[in-house]
C-alpha cells in the first residue's frame, strides 16, 4: 500500500514539475540551470514525506515547534501539488480523446504533412495561442488557490463550530421532548491529534451540558497507543444519562480489542459493540444502540446491517413493545442508511466522512469532494420516512491536518 502511495505521489509531482519546465521554456527568463533550482523543494519535501512516513512512521510525537517550522509547510506543499497535478491530469485525460487521433494520423506522411501544414495558418496559430495562454492563466489561477487554500485549511483545521440542531421523532413520548444529545465523531487521536488537543474538546462538550453524550467511532487514527490521548482527556466528560460510543473502520486497524479496552477501562465511555443501553427518562425509555464498523467494509455496509438485525432481533425478545420505544443508533458508516430507514430506526448518528474534509467547492446541498465520490450521505441532516439520520463532520483529520470549506462539528442535538 505504501509502495502504491509513494508511486502516486512521486507520478503525479512529476507532471507538476515538467509541466512548470515547460513553461518556463516559452518564457523568456529560462535558463537550463532553472531546471535543477525548480527540481529542489521537490526533493526537498518528498523525502520529508518519506522520512516522517516510512522512516520515523506514525510513532512520530513532533515538538511544537516542529510542527510549525517544518511539518505545516511541508503538509501545504503535499496539498497543494496534489490538487495542481489533479487539475493537470484531468486537461490531460480531457485533451486525449483528441489528441491521440491526430498523433496516429501522423504517423501517415501525407497525413502529418496536411496536420502540419494546417496548424501554420495564421488564423489557426492564433487560435492556438490564445488557448494556452488561456490553460497558462487558469492554471496559475489553480495554482494560487490550491496554495491559499492549502495553507488556510491546515490554519483552520481545529478550529471547530458548535451545531445546534432540533430533529423531530415520530411519536416522541412529551416526556422525552427536550432530551439533548452532544455528538461528536472521528476524533482520530494521533499524530494530528493529541490529547491537549482532546481535552479542549472535552470542555467544549462538558459546557453544553448534554442529557447525553455520543461518539460514533474513529476514537484513534492508526496506532492504537494513541488511545490513552483520548482516555486520558475524556476522563472527566460528564452527562446525567451516560456517554456512549461504537466502533469505526480506523478503530479496527491494528489492534480492536486493545482500543476497546482501553476505552472500557479508562473512560467513562460505555462502548456499545452490537450492544445497547436502556435508558429511562422521566418514566419513558429510549434505546441506545451501538454497532461496530469493520476494518474493510467500505461502501458494502452488510456486515454492519447484520450486526443491528441480530441487536434488535436480541432486544425484541426482551422488550415486546421494543418496536413502539424510540431508538437511538450509534453507526460510523452514513452509507447504510436506506437499509436502516427500512427498518424504521427514529435517528441514526453517524460520522466517517468528516463532511468531505476538503471541498473545494460547496454550494448549499453541492458538495464537490471525494466523499461525495462514495456516498450521498456526506453531513448533516438526512431524512427518509420515519427515520433521521444526523451525519457529523467529526472533529479529526485523516491524510493531512487540512480541512477547505468544512470546520470541525461539535453537535448539539434536541430531540422534539
Amino acid at each position: 500500500m505504501w509502495r502504491f502511495l509513494i508511486f502516486v505521489i512521486i507520478g503525479l509531482q512529476a507532471l507538476v514539475y515538467f509541466t512548470f519546465i515547460n513553461y518556463l521554456k516559452t518564457t523568456k527568463i529560462y535558463k537550463p540551470s532553472y531546471r535543477w533550482w525548480a527540481l529542489t523543494p521537490f526533493v526537498v519535501f518528498n523525502v520529508s514525506f518519506i522520512v516522517i512516513n516510512l522512516i520515523w512512521g506514525r510513532n512520530f510525537a513532533p515538538p511544537e515547534w516542529f510542527r510549525y517550522a517544518a511539518l505545516y509547510p511541508f503538509y501545504v506543499w503535499m496539498a497543494a501539488t496534489f490538487f495542481i497535478s489533479l487539475w493537470l491530469l484531468i486537461g490531460k485525460l480531457i485533451k486525449l480523446p483528441f489528441q491521440l487521433p491526430v498523433w496516429i494520423a501522423k504517423l501517415i506522411k501525407p497525413l502529418g504533412e496536411k496536420i502540419n501544414n494546417f496548424k501554420n495558418r495564421k488564423t489557426v496559430r492564433q487560435v492556438s495561442l490564445s488557448r494556452r495562454k488561456f490553460v497558462r492563466y487558469a492554471t496559475i489561477g489553480i495554482s494560487t488557490y490550491a496554495f491559499g487554500g492549502a495553507a488556510y485549511g491546515m490554519i483552520r483545521h481545529d478550529s471547530y463550530r458548535i451545531e445546534h440542531k432540533e430533529i423531530k421523532i415520530n411519536n416522541l413520548p412529551q416526556e422525552l421532548k427536550g432530551t439533548t444529545i452532544t455528538l461528536i465523531s472521528d476524533v482520530h487521536a494521533g499524530q494530528y491529534m493529541n490529547e491537549k488537543d482532546i481535552r479542549n474538546y472535552a470542555d467544549v462538550i462538558n459546557d453544553l451540558n448534554s442529557d447525553i453524550i455520543c461518539i460514533p467511532g474513529d476514537f484513534v487514527n492508526f496506532e492504537v497507543k494513541d488511545i490513552h490521548f483520548l482516555t486520558n482527556a475524556f476522563r472527566d466528560l460528564k452527562s446525567k444519562y451516560g456517554i456512549y460510543g461504537s466502533l469505526g473502520n480506523h478503530d479496527f486497524f491494528q489492534d480492536v480489542d486493545y482500543v476497546a479496552n482501553a476505552i472500557v477501562n479508562e473512560s467513562p465511555i460505555q462502548l456499545l459493540r452490537n450492544d445497547h443501553r436502556k435508558i429511562t427518562i422521566n418514566g419513558k425509555d429510549l434505546y441506545m444502540i451501538g454497532v461496530d464498523d469493520t476494518r474493510g467494509a467500505g461502501a458494502h455496509m452488510e456486515a454492519v446491517i447484520k450486526y443491528y438485525e441480530t441487536a434488535e432481533d436480541n432486544l425484541k425478545t426482551v422488550d415486546g413493545d421494543f418496536n413502539n420505544k424510540p431508538k437511538v443508533l450509534l453507526c460510523h458508516k452514513p452509507y447504510g442508511f436506506d437499509a436502516l430507514a427500512a427498518k424504521e430506526i427514529d435517528l441514526v448518528l453517524a460520522g466517517h466522512t468528516h463532511g468531505g474534509q476538503v471541498v473545494p467547492v460547496k454550494f448549499g446541498n453541492f458538495n464537490m469532494s471525494f466523499a461525495a465520490t462514495v456516498s450521498k450521505y456526506i453531513e448533516g441532516l438526512y431524512k427518509i420516512g420515519k427515520s433521521n439520520m444526523y451525519v457529523s463532520r467529526g472533529i479529526g483529520c485523516v491524510g493531512l491536518p487540512i480541512r477547505i470549506n468544512c470546520p470541525p462539528e461539535v453537535t448539539k442535538i434536541t430531540l422534539v
